[in-house]
């Protein structure tokens, strides 16, 4: 029974959809001490599915979980005395299954651009969470998301944006881009979402591979140490599709 659980640390993500619920565990549970348990409040119904998958696959524990009325969830989530490893594959399984676990995905990103950086992070980690291999390779503009320096000053784009539902010469006067890159960021504060730090660490724990495109880091004159520590490489276009063979690829 759950009410004799008692949690050492209480996350409610209540209002928060799907990925954010997990996203805010992993979070949580990278500051937690082993053995400590994490109480997860949650109103989405699909953390349901989510958060008993994440822990199986993290190897961290779901000692419990309870409905409060039809519209509020209660996980009980225990970190182990001991490091958490992921639980093993079984010996045999339907086909069904080793084929969604043998699937991957290649995503390339090249946009930099707050609105473009967001889709691609989200989509990989949503990958990950279905088991599905996850790789990301950022060329051009899209350097800027996995550089130290730009990664937190991302910023929207106005002009030329037709999502903005503005004029073109509307979307270019000055101070138009920091005001909606503001307007953007405290949104995204309302709903929790990490930022693109925080998301590029969830994605390098979560097994997420990322690459920086060689021909793009020469024409910007930048180097390995420049980008964040969870980029593995910088490789050549003709690498990247070696790697690709066989995966879906998306274009952001």
């Amino acid at each position: 029974m759950t009410e004799s659980i008692t949690a050492d640390h209480v996350l409610d993500v209540k209002g928060l959809k799907c990925p954010m619920p997990v996203l805010k565990t992993k979070l949580q549970f990278k500051s937690m001490k082993p053995g400590e348990i994490l109480e997860v409040i949650t109103t989405d119904p699909g953390s349901r599915k989510d958060l008993p998958a994440w822990a199986g696959k993290t190897g961290n524990r779901l000692l419990g979980s309870r409905e409060e009325g039809t519209e509020i969830y209660h996980f009980f989530l225990q970190r182990p005395a001991e490091e958490p490893v992921a639980a093993p594959e079984a010996q045999a399984e339907p086909a069904g299954q080793a084929a969604a676990r043998s699937r991957s995905m290649m995503l390339i990103c090249s946009k930099g651009t707050l609105d473009m950086a967001y889709p691609g992070l989200i989509l990989a980690n949503a990958a990950r969470m279905s088991g599905i291999e996850a790789t990301l390779f950022f060329t051009f503009w899209g350097l800027d998301i996995v550089t130290k320096k730009t990664a937190e000053k991302l910023h929207v784009s106005t002009v030329g944006n037709p999502s903005m539902g503005m004029p073109t010469m509307l979307g270019g006067l000055p101070g138009m881009e920091a005001f909606a890159s503001t307007m953007m960021k405290k949104e995204m504060e309302k709903l929790d979402i990490p930022s693109v730090s925080e998301m590029l660490e969830i994605l390098g724990d979560s097994g997420a591979h990322m690459y920086g495109c060689q021909m793009a880091m020469d024409m910007f004159k930048r180097k390995k140490e420049d980008l964040v520590p969870q980029v593995e490489d910088v490789i050549s276009a003709m690498d990247f599709f070696d790697k690709s063979a066989g995966a879906q690829v998306l274009f952001i």
